[in-house]
């Protein structure tokens, strides 16, 4: 698909009019911000995604295509995105299959931000619905590739070993998707054993629950809202996972940590 070229003048336009409006109601105004971001990506392209994210670094992205040599991804520069995403993910592709496809149909931009002189991410920008299903975008997030991924002083502290799931995926991502709200796999030094948390709350209100200890739970993808899928510790290994509730401090089923993953994040439209 062709894109307009998006000159300077258009730019500082388009700047203004992205901030949200303090004097006129929020809903009003988050309508029309994020219909004009839509609109800056349709027509503009990459040239739009980088207008709208200017201030969080977006004179480091580089559009597929256009990695540098330094940038980890750079050997799929030359493959399309469909392409690309089956590449990357292949290792695990058959225990993805719905995040896969779901993220080959819908993905649309594929770009890369440089965070530091040796510290890389890869974005995924696909169509998405909002809760008012107004057509809009969602964009992924993939850290480094860290196949000598290792426990992190956390893990080390409750005695914990990396889970295998866990380990095998951070050798294609290091942390993956919308890690900046809450809503992705946690990267290696992020991991943070309940323990830590809890059991300081558990001993001022002396109690403990009754089918699991806390030291037992590794956080690994937190939901924004108190929430968290956390891997188990069990006698027979620590590579199954639950849900942990924080307002009945309950767990779940235990689930696979890719059968969680593929149905948690093939699900890109908002309900």
């Amino acid at each position: 698909m062709e894109h307009k070229n998006l000159q300077e003048p258009e730019k500082s336009i388009f700047r203004k009019a992205l901030i949200l409006d303090s004097e006129k109601g929020f809903d009003e105004e988050f309508n029309r911000t994020t219909n004009l971001e839509k609109r800056l990506i349709d027509e503009f392209g990459f040239a739009g995604i980088q207008l709208i994210f200017e201030n969080k670094n977006s004179a480091n992205y580089f559009a597929l295509g256009d990695f540098p040599s330094t940038c980890p991804w750079a050997k799929l520069n030359d493959q399309p995105i469909e392409k690309l995403i089956e590449s990357n993910f292949l290792p695990v592709q058959q225990k993805l299959p719905m995040l896969i496809a779901a993220m080959q149909e819908r993905c649309k931009f594929i770009f890369a931000e440089q965070k530091t002189s040796a510290t890389w991410q890869l974005h995924y920008l696909m169509e998405g619905k909002l809760y008012d299903q107004r057509d809009y975008y969602r964009i992924y997030t993939g850290g480094m590739p860290s196949p000598e991924a290792k426990e992190n002083a956390s893990l080390v502290k409750f005695g914990w070993t990396l889970p295998a799931d866990l380990k095998a995926f951070y050798a294609i991502h290091d942390g993956f998707g919308e890690i900046n709200d809450a809503g992705g796999v946690l990267s290696q030094d992020q991991l943070v054993v309940k323990g830590e948390m809890m059991n300081p709350i558990c001993k001022n209100l002396n109690t403990q629950p009754d089918d699991y200890r806390y030291d037992d739970l590794l956080e690994f993808f937190p939901d924004g809202a108190g929430n968290a899928q956390c891997f188990l510790r069990t006698a027979s290994g620590n590579n199954t996972t639950v849900d942990w509730d924080h307002e009945t401090w309950e767990i779940s089923g235990e689930e696979s940590f890719y059968s969680f993953v593929d149905e948690r994040l093939a699900q890109m439209d908002e309900e």
